[in-house]
C-alpha cells in the first residue's frame, strides 16, 4: 500500500501565476475558466496628463476632446478702440473754433492744395465728354494761374497736382477752386466751383475732403488741403474729423439758387430790413468774377452774360 499524496485536482496545490502588471489580479484556486475580455479603461494604467488640456475626471482616462468643441475662446479684453464720434455740426453754419483752441497766421500764409481726382462731372462737349481742368483762385493772386493740365474726354479726371498758394489775409480771404472744360475754340465752359474758407483749417494737418461742386447739377472734387504754417491750433483730436463732417454737410448752390439768393437779397434791400447771413461766407473776400449774397458765394455774370441780360431787358421795355 502505497503512502502518498492523492492525485492532485485541477487547480489545487500549484503555484499560483505570476502576477500580471496592468491586467487582472491573480486567480483564486477553484475558480475556472477564463476572465472576461478586458473593458477599455479598466485596471490599465492611465495615460500621462497633457499638460494645457482640460483636466480628467477620475476614472475617465481618454484624451479630452479637441478645444475646437467647446467653441471659440471669449473676445480679448484689449480690442480695438470704439470709433472717435464728433461732435454735433450744424448745417450752413461755419464750423466754430473750440474751446482752449486759438487761431494763429503768418506774415506771408502759405495754403496747400492738392487736386487728386473728380467724379461725375458734367458733360459739356457734344460727344457727351469733357475735357477738365482745375484753375486755383484768390483775391491776393491778381490774374497769376494756379491750374492743372486738361483730361481728354473723362469725366472722372485724376490730376494728382500740387500747389502752394500764398494769401494775403488767411483770415478773410475765400479761395475757389474752378473746374473748367477746355475748348480748342472759344473760351472754356465754367463746369462747377467749390468755395474755401483759409480761417477753418488746422495748422499743419492735412485734410483730405469731397466736395460737391456748386453752379452745376452734379459733381465733385476730391482735395487734400494743408494750411502750413496758419491755422487754429491747440485743437482737440476730433476736429479733422468735425471739419470733414462739416464740409459734407454743406450743399452746393446751383444756377438758380443764385438767382434766387439774388432776388432775396435785393428785396430786403427794398424793404429796409437787415438780413441775417444764410450762408457760412459772410464778411469773407471773395476773388474776382465772385460776390457774397446772404453768406453764400455767388458766380457773376461775365461781361458777354451781362449784355444778353441788360439787351433781353431792354427789349421787355420795348414791347
Amino acid at each position: 500500500m502505497s503512502h502518498g499524496y492523492p492525485p492532485q485536482q485541477p487547480g489545487q496545490y500549484g503555484a499560483p501565476p505570476p502576477p500580471q502588471h496592468g491586467a487582472y489580479p491573480p486567480q483564486q484556486p477553484g475558480q475556472y475558466g477564463a476572465y472576461p475580455p478586458q473593458q477599455p479603461g479598466q485596471y490599465g494604467a492611465p495615460p500621462p496628463q497633457q499638460h494645457g488640456a482640460y483636466p480628467q475626471q477620475p476614472g475617465q482616462y481618454g484624451a479630452p476632446p479637441p478645444p475646437s468643441a467647446f467653441g471659440p475662446p471669449p473676445p480679448s479684453a484689449f480690442g480695438p478702440p470704439p470709433p472717435i464720434v464728433a461732435s454735433t455740426i450744424s448745417p450752413n453754419k461755419s464750423i466754430p473754433l473750440p474751446p482752449g483752441a486759438r487761431f494763429t497766421s503768418s506774415p506771408i500764409s502759405t495754403f496747400q492744395i492738392k487736386i487728386l481726382s473728380a467724379r461725375n462731372l458734367i458733360a459739356a462737349d457734344v460727344g457727351g465728354t469733357s475735357d477738365p481742368y482745375v484753375k486755383i483762385k484768390t483775391p491776393a493772386t491778381n490774374g497769376k494761374d494756379y491750374k492743372t493740365r486738361h483730361i481728354s474726354k473723362s469725366l472722372n479726371p485724376i490730376w494728382n497736382e500740387t500747389f502752394n498758394i500764398d494769401l494775403g489775409n488767411c483770415v478773410n480771404d475765400l479761395v475757389i477752386l474752378e473746374v473748367y472744360d477746355h475748348d480748342k475754340v472759344g473760351s472754356d465752359d465754367l463746369i462747377g466751383f467749390v468755395a474755401l474758407d483759409p480761417s477753418t483749417f488746422p495748422r499743419g494737418i492735412e485734410v483730405i475732403t469731397t466736395e460737391q461742386l456748386s453752379f452745376v447739377p452734379h459733381g465733385e472734387i476730391n482735395i487734400a488741403v494743408t494750411a502750413i504754417n496758419f491755422g487754429r491750433e491747440m485743437l482737440p483730436p476730433t476736429y479733422k474729423y468735425d471739419y470733414e463732417r462739416w464740409r459734407a454737410s454743406i450743399p452746393p448752390i446751383s444756377k438758380k439758387g443764385n438767382e434766387k439768393l439774388k432776388n432775396k437779397h435785393k428785396k430786403n434791400e427794398h424793404k429796409q430790413k437787415k438780413h441775417k447771413p444764410l450762408g457760412i461766407y459772410h464778411n469773407k473776400y471773395p476773388p474776382q468774377g465772385y460776390s457774397i449774397i446772404n453768406g453764400y458765394v455767388k458766380k457773376n455774370p461775365s461781361t458777354a452774360q451781362q449784355v444778353g441780360k441788360d439787351a433781353k431787358k431792354f427789349i421787355k421795355k420795348l414791347f
